[in-house]
């Protein structure tokens, strides 16, 4: 009989470790996949024809930014703050230029 219980006790064991583990996993996949921001600053211009927004950050100066293929020029407006995570690098051209993983409008137009 003890040997019954000990098996019992350590698959319920095991059970639980890879339950709370898969729990912990998908709760922060969301914040692990954005990280934080690497471009915060206003729109000063846009073009509708290259897909992209120009940023304006103060630490990093002017930076193209292309729009996620998902994202949909509209949506953007010359003056608005907007916070950028990229795909990849900024590349150091001058002005710069990312490809947008995801954009974020702080504020709107002001």
């Amino acid at each position: 009989m003890k040997l019954w219980n000990d098996t019992v006790f350590k698959k319920g064991f095991v059970f639980l470790f890879l339950l709370c583990f898969l729990l912990v996993a998908c709760s922060n996949e969301v914040e692990e996949a954005k990280g934080e921001m690497d471009i915060k600053g206003n729109i000063v211009e846009i073009d509708s024809t290259e897909n992209s927004i120009l940023v304006e950050d103060n630490q990093k100066g002017l930076t193209w930014v292309a729009l996620h293929e998902n994202d949909d020029i509209k949506n953007y407006e010359e003056g608005q703050e907007v916070a950028v995570w990229v795909d990849g690098g900024i590349d150091t051209s001058s002005p710069a230029f990312t490809q947008a993983l995801n954009i974020e409008i702080i504020n709107p137009k002001q």
